[in-house]
């Protein structure tokens, strides 16, 4: 009997998963649309997308020393049945980036150290194609600067073609650049800076270079050592190659149940685990023209992969469905914002806030930019975008559609919203934990939406915050995105418009009994009184347009929906009722 292949939950190395007999989404189809592309190309992705797994497998394919393995690590893959005529030959130096320390004080000498040793492991790799004392002479270079011109003159010499992979490429300099600022950034990307000058002995010197990483900032700052690559993140060809398509996750649920770790009926359970984990791991789209052909989503498959070994350790999904080592590094969207603050302007908080309480945003998404204008409007979206916290929505006109992709990056917005007021206005989060199972198990709602209410209130004094419909709505959506028995859809579209808050029950949740509809209206401190009755009845003719949705309904089944309308005068709630 065949021993059950376990999900490979955090492990890059692909001989071990083939080794080991691990789950694999074959991914090995890409190789020929690779292959059949520019020599020199860059390919980003969010963190904890698969990058490095996937080049732990090309480096696999490509290594000459695997040419008699093929059978063993390829078998039962699309590639082994469509070979390409690189296959097994190259010598393959891999850099992974991730692995030299941030820390300014010691980059470079960690850098050349870490570079240093993998050059020194490609050359004990290799050693039988070379002279006898090609090791020894690797190791006698005083650096890897050095040492790499060494290994590429006597691969010249022996007509030995080389594949550079450079994994996390961007990883230490963009800690430096949140963290340390451009000064010491420019310092190591610009000029003679120790980084700019190993990517200048890349040029020419590799039959093929792949890079991959998160954002393609640095790749910016090194062109003139380094411009030869091509930008192939948004290809259309090249938009499943990492993550899971939602046939992909169906496939390994079907997988699952054949050998019994996930149980009962099949049509069922499958329905069940996609509609609770889509919502919170799905939706990205890496090209317009995949939104545009109707293309299906990628799933995040980390993500995926959390939630189904949560589900077969015993047929329940975790209470708390953000998975963890998933979060983006909030350090560097937070040195972002500060670096605004300090000069005046304040964009990246108001995007904030118009992401989280909108549809879509419009902008672009550069291929690349330099770091001396990170702090341009338009690029602070293409960050988003590279961070995974933005995904491609359509597009109109010559911008694009932006939108938030799923509860697991929206909670991380909204962790930031929340962090932004000061202690004096802080929730009691234990406190309003108990107003949200109130709210939910037995329908008294008045207590959470007024004690949220009022906190609003202090936090936008102590701030002296912009008043506004939307900076309400945003505030509302930090805390009330806590509440572990809804998923939260701001603006969804029913009957031709965008209710502001539908708290919709989570499916994975058995005992929610109530679901909401939230409708707030905003009036400016100067306005007269009466002000208020007349956006109440505006709100009140909403939401019963809202609620006779079909898609409402059927998102709300088997609960009691309640309409509630908001009114505020400034930062004070005015008036609140339910309609009904």
């Amino acid at each position: 009997m065949e021993k059950i292949r376990l999900l490979p939950s955090g492990i890059n190395d692909f001989e071990r998963v083939r080794r080991d007999n691990l789950y694999y989404v074959d991914k090995t189809q890409f190789i020929a649309t690779l292959e059949g592309g520019d020599s020199y190309v860059f390919f980003g992705r969010p963190r904890r997308f698969g990058k490095s797994l996937f080049v732990s497998m090309l480096e696999a394919y490509y290594d000459i020393k695997n040419k008699d393995r093929f059978d063993e690590l390829f078998s039962g893959l699309w590639i082994h049945e469509h070979p390409t005529e690189r296959r097994a030959f190259y010598q393959v130096l891999k850099l992974d980036f991730s692995q030299v320390d941030g820390k300014v004080e010691k980059v470079e000498e960690k850098f050349n150290e870490y570079c240093c040793i993998a050059i020194h492991e490609f050359a004990q790799k290799y050693a039988e194609y070379y002279d006898e004392n090609y090791v020894n002479n690797v190791l006698a270079c005083n650096n890897a600067s050095e040492r790499l011109l060494y290994i590429i003159s006597q691969a010249r010499l022996k007509k030995i073609p080389l594949y550079l992979i450079v994994d996390e490429y961007d990883n230490f300099t963009n800690t430096i650049l949140s963290l340390h600022g451009k000064e010491m950034y420019t310092a190591i990307t610009h000029g003679e800076g120790f980084y700019r000058e190993l990517f200048k002995k890349f040029k020419g010197n590799f039959e093929r270079i792949f890079l991959t990483g998160v954002s393609p900032v640095t790749l910016e700052d090194l062109t003139s050592g380094f411009n030869i690559a091509s930008y192939v993140s948004q290809y259309q060809e090249l938009n499943q190659m990492l993550g899971f398509s939602e046939v992909d996750v169906k496939d390994m649920i079907k997988y699952y149940h054949s050998v019994g770790k996930i149980k009962g009926d099949l049509a069922q359970q499958t329905d069940f685990i996609i509609s609770t984990i889509k919502p919170w791991c799905d939706n990205y789209y890496f090209s317009s023209k995949s939104f545009e052909a109707n293309e299906p989503p990628m799933y995040n498959g980390m993500m995926v992969m959390y939630y189904l070994n949560r589900y077969m350790q015993d047929g329940k999904f975790p209470e708390d469905m953000t998975a963890p080592n998933t979060m983006i590094d909030y350090g560097k969207l937070d040195h972002l914002v500060k670096i605004e603050q300090e000069m005046g302007n304040d964009y990246r908080n108001s995007f904030i806030n118009k992401a989280v309480s909108s549809d879509f945003i419009l902008g672009h998404v550069k291929e690349h930019f330099a770091a001396i204008n990170i702090l341009e409007d338009e690029n602070f979206i293409s960050l988003m975008y590279y961070y995974g916290m933005l995904t491609i929505c359509g597009g109109f006109g010559a911008l694009l559609k932006l939108r938030i992709p799923n509860n697991n990056i929206r909670k991380q917005f909204y962790t930031y919203i929340r962090s932004r007021f000061p202690k004096a206005a802080a929730v009691n989060i234990a406190e309003l934990e108990i107003q949200f199972a109130n709210a939910a198990i037995l329908g008294e709602w008045k207590e959470m939406l007024t004690y949220i209410a009022t906190s609003y209130s202090k936090a936008s004094s102590t701030r002296n915050a912009a008043e506004g419909e939307r900076n309400i709505q945003g505030y509302f959506m930090a805390y009330l995105n806590l509440a572990p028995y809804y998923l939260m859809c701001p603006e969804i579209e029913c009957n031709h418009g965008y209710c502001d808050i539908f708290l919709m029950p989570d499916r994975h949740v058995s005992d929610v009994q109530h679901s909401y509809i939230i409708e707030f209206k905003y009036i400016s401190t100067k306005e007269k009184p009466e002000k208020t009755q007349e956006k109440f009845a505006e709100a009140k003719a909403q939401l019963a347009v809202y609620a006779a949705d079909e898609k409402v309904k059927n998102l709300t089944e088997n609960t009691t929906l309640h309409k509630i309308a908001m009114v505020f005068m400034g930062a004070e709630l005015e008036l609140m009722e339910e309609v009904n």
